[in-house]
């Protein structure tokens, strides 16, 4: 009983994770910022974003220690996913995503048009290191899915 509960931790977490990284990043976000201003929809994705990681952080915690728990080989294919899964996320909802707010107000109080620019070039490598940690956390996160739903039967 307890070990289905184990199971039910770990797939629970895995597919809540997996799916609020789909769930954003394919339908949020776009129509966020097709149907506001560039700076309004930036406004709305960072109310959401802390939100975001902090489901991230909790799905990681049960997933890790689902596996934990489970008594599975410490280094297989799954906690080799499950780490890079938590490192990028962690990573981005720690650092990325707090120096991507610092940019926005820096950018926003600029006092020459140089200076807008170069924390706009800024901001654009540290929105695109976000948006591939993101790839790279929902790629091994489905890997992870994939490995976990081998030998699985309903």
């Amino acid at each position: 009983m307890l070990m289905d509960f184990v199971h039910f931790a770990y797939i629970f977490s895995l597919v809540g994770w997996i799916g609020s990284i789909v769930f954003f990043s394919f339908f949020t976000a776009p129509v966020i910022f097709k149907l506001l201003e560039r700076e309004k929809a930036g406004e709305v994705v960072g109310v959401i974003f802390p939100r975001y990681y902090f489901f991230g952080y909790v799905c990681a915690v049960m997933a890790l220690s689902s596996l934990l728990v489970s008594g599975q080989v410490f280094f297989g294919p799954k906690q080799i996913l499950l780490f890079i899964m938590i490192a990028g996320w962690f990573y981005a909802g720690l650092v990325v995503s707090p120096k991507s707010r610092k940019l926005k107000t820096l950018r926003q109080s600029a006092s020459s048009a140089e200076e807008k620019a170069r924390l706009e070039v800024t901001f654009k490598k540290t929105h695109s290191l976000a948006v591939k940690l993101n790839a790279s956390v929902l790629l091994a996160g489905l890997g992870l899915l994939w490995f976990s739903a081998i030998g699985f039967k309903l």
